[in-house]
């Protein structure tokens, strides 16, 4: 709802037509948006945040492989090789045979994967729209199919909030709202794949966070992983990548 507000002000001083021209898809990424965003929640409510950031940027490879035959862009060898080291060290960290001192939910690794899936398809979908929409008229569409599609579950099982929480909403709202603004600039300007290779930071944020916030477990492995990711990210951004780019 925030973020609709936010968005929906800005379209409003631009004077923006803000329904847009392709309606169709638009539709489709607030809907793909909207399931992403379910699975997310729920992998982080089931699992460490380490680990459910981490499978939640395997997007990147998705997205590497649906750009290719959705909206026919090109994988150069730079992204290649940064889409295998973050494949590796995604494999790295989630090892079944490396004892942990905690046990990861099957099933919540696989609403995991499916918000992983649902991201990069929605992501292709505002690279695709991009190209002929207004940014701030593909932000709104997102929140808007999440409002409808959410509202009336949301008042089945109303909580009333206390104060606490409400700033932390408030927190959720300003925080999507910004992370969505500049995810959709950097989609508009740079190819889909390279974009969301970039991400794959996140992966460190949330293991920061996990550690210092909820007192999350590191293991050997998810510390040999997150190299591997990083790495990935390092080489995706690289000025071999830059110079294919411009050619």
């Amino acid at each position: 709802i925030f973020s609709l507000v936010v968005t929906s002000i800005i379209i409003k001083q631009k004077k923006i037509n803000q329904w847009g021209k392709n309606k169709g898809l638009l539709i489709i990424r607030g809907l793909l948006g909207t399931i992403a965003l379910l699975s997310i929640f729920y992998s982080i409510r089931n699992m460490p945040l380490s680990i459910s950031t981490v499978i939640q940027y395997t997007y990147p490879i998705f997205i590497s492989i649906f750009a290719v035959f959705l909206i026919k862009e090109k994988i150069n060898f730079n992204l290649i090789i940064a889409l295998f080291l973050g494949w590796f060290g995604i494999l790295t960290i989630l090892n079944p045979y490396q004892s942990t001192p905690y046990e990861i939910n099957k099933f919540a690794i696989c609403i995991a994967f499916t918000g992983a899936i649902t991201t990069s398809l929605a992501y292709v979908a505002v690279k695709k729209l991009s190209m002929d929409e207004n940014i701030f008229v593909i932000i709104k569409y997102f929140p808007l199919i999440s409002v409808i599609t959410l509202l009336p579950i949301v008042c089945m099982n109303w909580i009333n909030p206390q104060i606490s929480d409400l700033i932390w909403l408030i927190g959720i709202g300003l925080f999507t709202q910004a992370g969505q603004t500049f995810l959709t600039i950097g989609l508009k300007n740079l190819p889909a794949s390279q974009a969301s290779s970039i991400n794959y930071l996140q992966v460190i944020f949330g293991s920061i966070w996990g550690i210092y916030i909820f007192g999350e477990n590191i293991t050997i492995n998810f510390i040999i992983g997150s190299i591997f990711v990083l790495l990935g990210t390092i080489i995706s951004t690289s000025k071999i990548q830059k110079t294919d780019l411009q050619l």
